[in-house]
């Protein structure tokens, strides 16, 4: 990182979202506050190539399994911090990550990608279907984790033709955290719905883990 880059990094984590980790201030973030100061569009967008969300049009970092666009990854970032620094959006965080890993699938050559899917579905079923309360998801995903660690039977799930109405760029919008619940859960039950091809598979394999 430049010189200059750190002097921003560090003076978003001072004056804009102090709260936040310093891994959550990504070189993605630096770059796009950067932009703004230089006098670029601030709202210049393009569709992500994974989830089709309206995203930021920067150039980045991303995550190394669940692969999308620069600016829909640090959209999806900036919800993050909401919901870890303020109470008011923490509620939504579990369908949060669910609803966005099972839109940002990776490749079927990354085992790791391949587990991610399997397992944040998983967990969409059991909170959308089962009624589990959202506060159990943590604990079932490390549950589910564990119990397929050492086999081979998660596979690569073909992914529907379209991830739902829902993307990350309508909860990053909203600035109202009276609705960010309700939005971030009619979101997670839209994936859940786009994967029906998958349901019974899904089904099968946390019952085999709750047995």
């Amino acid at each position: 990182m430049y010189p200059f880059e750190k002097y921003f990094k560090n003076l978003i984590l001072y004056l804009l979202i102090p709260s936040c980790s310093d891994e959550v201030v990504t070189k993605t973030t630096v770059q796009f506050l950067i932009s703004i100061v230089g006098g670029t569009k601030m709202r210049d967008f393009i569709s992500c190539f994974a989830c089709g969300a309206k995203s930021l049009n920067i150039e980045g970092e991303c995550h190394k399994y669940m692969l999308a666009a620069p600016g829909c990854w640090i959209m999806f970032n900036e919800v993050l911090a909401k919901e870890y620094s303020d109470f008011r959006y923490s509620r939504a965080h579990q369908f949060t990550v669910d609803a966005y890993a099972c839109q940002h699938i990776g490749i079927k050559e990354d085992k790791s990608a391949v587990n991610s899917v399997n397992i944040h579905l998983a967990s969409l079923y059991l909170m959308c279907e089962e009624g589990m309360d959202w506060n159990g998801a943590p604990q079932f995903r490390q549950a589910f984790s564990q119990y397929y660690k050492n086999n081979n039977i998660l596979e690569w799930l073909t992914p529907p033709k379209s991830f739902g109405e829902y993307t990350i760029y309508d909860i990053w919008e909203n600035e109202d955290p009276n609705a960010h619940f309700n939005l971030s859960q009619k979101w997670a039950k839209a994936v859940w719905d786009a994967w029906k091809h998958q349901h019974q598979r899904i089904r099968h394999l946390v019952h085999q883990v709750k047995k």
